[in-house]
Protein backbone atom coordinates (compact mmCIF):
# COMPACT_ATOMS: atom_id res chain seq x y z
CA UNK A 1 0.00 0.00 0.00
CA UNK A 2 1.23 3.29 -0.71
CA UNK A 3 0.41 6.91 -0.86
CA UNK A 4 0.58 10.35 0.66
CA UNK A 5 -1.50 10.72 3.81
CA UNK A 6 -1.27 14.62 5.13
CA UNK A 7 1.36 14.88 2.46
CA UNK A 8 3.90 12.15 4.22
CA UNK A 9 4.25 8.87 2.17
CA UNK A 10 2.51 6.21 3.86
CA UNK A 11 4.21 2.82 2.00
CA UNK A 12 4.41 -0.80 3.33
CA UNK A 13 1.98 -3.06 4.85
CA UNK A 14 -2.18 -3.06 4.95
CA UNK A 15 -1.73 -3.28 8.62
CA UNK A 16 -1.67 0.44 8.61
CA UNK A 17 -5.15 0.80 6.94
CA UNK A 18 -6.33 -1.79 9.27
CA UNK A 19 -4.99 -0.09 12.44
CA UNK A 20 -6.63 3.41 11.19
CA UNK A 21 -10.07 1.70 11.01
CA UNK A 22 -9.58 0.24 13.93
CA UNK A 23 -8.71 3.23 15.70
CA UNK A 24 -11.02 5.62 13.73
CA UNK A 25 -13.95 3.25 13.66
CA UNK A 26 -16.81 3.47 11.42
CA UNK A 27 -18.38 7.31 9.79
CA UNK A 28 -21.64 7.44 8.87
CA UNK A 29 -20.93 10.73 6.61
CA UNK A 30 -18.87 8.56 4.98
CA UNK A 31 -19.59 8.26 1.08
CA UNK A 32 -18.00 5.36 -1.32
CA UNK A 33 -18.04 5.18 -5.29
CA UNK A 34 -16.32 2.13 -7.08
CA UNK A 35 -15.63 1.73 -10.86
CA UNK A 36 -14.39 -1.23 -12.33
CA UNK A 37 -11.78 0.14 -14.77
CA UNK A 38 -11.10 -3.11 -16.28
CA UNK A 39 -11.56 -6.79 -16.23
CA UNK A 40 -10.02 -9.31 -18.11
CA UNK A 41 -10.45 -13.30 -16.80
CA UNK A 42 -8.85 -13.11 -13.58
CA UNK A 43 -7.14 -9.90 -13.54
CA UNK A 44 -9.23 -6.40 -13.02
CA UNK A 45 -8.25 -2.71 -11.69
CA UNK A 46 -10.80 -0.85 -9.62
CA UNK A 47 -11.00 2.88 -8.36
CA UNK A 48 -12.30 3.78 -5.27
CA UNK A 49 -13.29 7.22 -4.30
CA UNK A 50 -13.96 7.24 -0.57
CA UNK A 51 -15.29 10.99 0.70
CA UNK A 52 -15.22 12.59 4.07
CA UNK A 53 -14.37 9.31 5.99
CA UNK A 54 -13.46 11.36 9.13
CA UNK A 55 -13.00 14.49 7.23
CA UNK A 56 -10.89 12.74 4.95
CA UNK A 57 -11.29 12.12 1.72
CA UNK A 58 -9.32 9.40 -1.07
CA UNK A 59 -8.57 8.07 -4.13
CA UNK A 60 -7.71 4.20 -4.20
CA UNK A 61 -6.47 2.26 -7.50
CA UNK A 62 -6.61 -1.18 -6.48
CA UNK A 63 -5.77 -4.16 -8.49
CA UNK A 64 -7.67 -7.62 -7.84
CA UNK A 65 -7.06 -10.99 -9.24
CA UNK A 66 -9.35 -13.92 -8.97
CA UNK A 67 -7.94 -16.48 -6.54
CA UNK A 68 -10.87 -20.07 -6.07
CA UNK A 69 -13.53 -17.78 -7.56
CA UNK A 70 -13.54 -14.49 -5.02
CA UNK A 71 -11.62 -11.86 -5.82
CA UNK A 72 -8.80 -10.07 -3.67
CA UNK A 73 -6.91 -6.93 -3.47
CA UNK A 74 -3.44 -7.57 -4.13
CA UNK A 75 -2.15 -4.20 -4.87
CA UNK A 76 -3.53 -0.32 -3.10
CA UNK A 77 -2.01 2.90 -4.35
CA UNK A 78 -3.73 6.17 -2.96
CA UNK A 79 -4.15 10.03 -3.18
CA UNK A 80 -6.11 12.16 -0.27
CA UNK A 81 -7.41 14.87 -1.87
CA UNK A 82 -8.05 16.93 1.36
Amino acid sequence: MYGYLNAKLCAGSIDALYSAIEQLGADADAKAEVDILAATGTAATARVALKNWHGLSFTDFHSLVKIDGKWTIISKIFHQWN
